[in-house]
């Protein structure tokens, strides 16, 4: 069993008899599920290229503090309860989703210089609310950190 102490013992996670351990911050208890077992079909790597692509995007500081307090703010308006989301990077990555159907983009080979010279909605979390890409929550009008 390979385990890593975090917090100076208060909590550990790692994988043992088939079980993922972890510590959920927000429920503040340990917390075990079953090892999912992955099939590698052409869909998941496609998802996973995504995944990788966006994460080069590097977003600014400011972009990633500005997702935070509208992640705060989301979790305490009346749609969170409809379509809960768990991070400030769940968020990113359905506005960024969503941008890719409604404006026929393909996420595979969207670039930070493409994002900026098209002035794409997901520049900031401010545009994202005003395209309706993702539900507006109180001031997010100062929201306006870019990418």
């Amino acid at each position: 069993m390979k385990t890593v102490f975090k917090n100076m013992i208060q909590a550990y996670s790692g994988k043992c008899d088939g079980l993922v351990y972890y510590y959920n911050r927000k429920y503040g208890k340990m917390c075990a599920r079953r090892l999912p077992k992955k099939k590698i079909t052409p869909r998941n790597t496609r998802f996973r290229d995504i995944a990788v692509n966006l994460k080069a995007l590097q977003l600014s500081d400011g972009f990633i503090s500005d997702m935070k307090i509208y992640y705060l703010r989301y979790t305490n308006c009346w749609d969170y309860r409809k379509q809960p989301m768990g991070n400030w990077y769940s968020i990113f990555t359905k506005l960024m989703w969503q941008m890719s159907k409604e404006m026929d983009i393909d996420l595979l080979t969207l670039t930070r210089t493409r994002i900026e010279a098209e002035n794409l909605p997901c520049r900031s979390v401010k545009q994202a609310v005003e395209w309706e890409l993702i539900p507006p929550v109180i001031d997010y009008e100062w929201l306006t950190n870019t990418l």
